[in-house]
């Protein structure tokens, strides 16, 4: 038996080594739901986990299958990937001065015994007021585009963000907490891929609410 992360994400491969450290890495084929499917944000999430996690697992039925998906939303609209710099730009005007919502969808499978986990975790950032200066200086030091929100926290995040509410993995891309809380719940036993190292090297240092 293997786990599977149905994921490509470095950051979530990580991520997950902070509860296993043997698994493998699968992208799954899968076109991704984004604003345009008109449901609302939680629910685009979580689709897209299930369905990334569903297409790796109908490959592997034997094995365990974790998808996940992370979007972030302000006033009710989806921010995803941005297109281009310029859509960058406007993005993190946007969250200027401002509290968004990061929400990571989780979906875990195993195919064979029909075992599925669902669930979204939602966490606050608060964003500095952010002046056009700033935001180029930004932008010139991180690669954006492939990112949720035009940002990645846990790259010069203190750059940005004022405040967070909410468990900072899951800003990241991958609620770590949650997710070992809920196999635990579920009586789940991913002992055999080995324990993860527990510890996070991932760090912000703008203030933590918790």
């Amino acid at each position: 038996m293997r786990l599977f992360l149905a994921s490509e994400s470095p950051r979530r491969r990580e991520l997950l080594k902070l509860l296993v450290k043997d698994f493998a890495v699968e992208a799954a084929e899968f076109e991704e739901l984004d604003a345009a499917a008109g449901l609302p944000p939680q629910a685009v999430a979580a689709a897209n986990a299930a369905g990334k996690a569903d297409a790796v697992a109908a490959k592997h039925p034997d094995d365990w299958v974790l998808g996940a998906d992370t979007i972030i939303v302000l006033d009710g609209r989806i921010y995803g990937k941005p297109r281009d710099l310029a859509e960058a730009r406007s993005f993190l005007q946007s969250f200027s001065g401002r509290c968004h919502e990061c929400m990571t969808a989780v979906a875990v499978r195993q195919k064979k015994s029909n075992k599925k986990i669902d669930f979204v975790t939602i966490s606050q950032v608060r964003f500095h007021e952010l002046d056009d200066r700033l935001i180029d200086e930004y932008l010139a030091k991180v690669p954006v585009l492939d990112k949720a929100g035009a940002y990645g926290i846990q790259e010069y995040g203190n750059m940005l963000v004022e405040s967070i509410d909410g468990e900072l993995e899951n800003i990241i891309g991958l609620p770590v907490t949650a997710l070992k809380e809920r196999l635990e719940a579920s009586a789940i036993d991913w002992s055999e891929f080995n324990r993860g190292n527990g510890k996070s090297s991932f760090e912000i240092t703008a203030n933590q609410e918790q």
